[in-house]
């Protein structure tokens, strides 16, 4: 299910990790925690219920792209459907998660279409299903675990690697978890 991991460069920072000075499985030995860390919580029961409820909705691609432009123009205050994203209770078990582990800065969850299931904290917009690191995720429904670029991220402010791990039901992928990893995480196992 889970055997083959993508990977994409890395930035190429003063004391950062840079793809020409590591393999690829270099870098997965250096993120085999946080690997193992979102294979476990894309096996969470709750989670796989919250992914295939959000899918039987069969959300209209316009519709999402509609909640995309609304969430990015929320401003400082949240909208009810930031509110319904950050506050429900798969956003609260991911909050748990950050606010207990330094390494990680971020996690949220994706439907089958890319749309936002539950975050914390709130992503910069709504649909990632336009993205890199769902798209190779998620695969065509075939579901691979994907280690992006070291970045700095918009939502967290922070600089960070996401690991993105399928959500699987029935052996396809229904979903897609994201997890921001600290890039302190990778100068300490460096």
């Amino acid at each position: 299910m889970f055997r083959k991991i993508l990977f994409t460069c890395l930035l190429i920072s003063p004391g950062l990790l840079s793809a020409d000075d590591y393999s690829p499985e270099e870098i997965e030995d250096l993120l085999a925690v946080k690997i193992r860390f979102a294979r476990h919580m894309a096996l969470n029961p709750g989670i796989v219920r919250a992914v295939e409820s959000q899918n039987g909705q069969q959300i209209a691609l316009a519709e999402i792209q509609r909640r995309d432009e609304e969430w990015k123009n929320a401003g400082e205050e949240p909208s009810e459907l930031i509110k319904n994203i950050i506050e429900n209770p798969v956003a609260q078990y991911f909050k748990r998660r950050v606010e207990s582990n330094d390494a990680i800065h971020e996690v949220f969850l994706t439907d089958n279409q890319g749309a936002n299931v539950a975050a914390f904290p709130p992503t910069s917009d709504y649909w990632q299903g336009d993205e890199e690191k769902w798209a190779a995720s998620y695969n065509d429904g075939n579901g691979v675990i994907f280690i992006g670029p070291l970045e700095f991220d918009e939502s967290t402010q922070k600089t960070q690697v996401q690991i993105s791990a399928p959500i699987f039901a029935q052996d396809r992928a229904v979903g897609v978890l994201v997890l921001g990893v600290s890039v302190d995480y990778l100068r300490e196992k460096h």
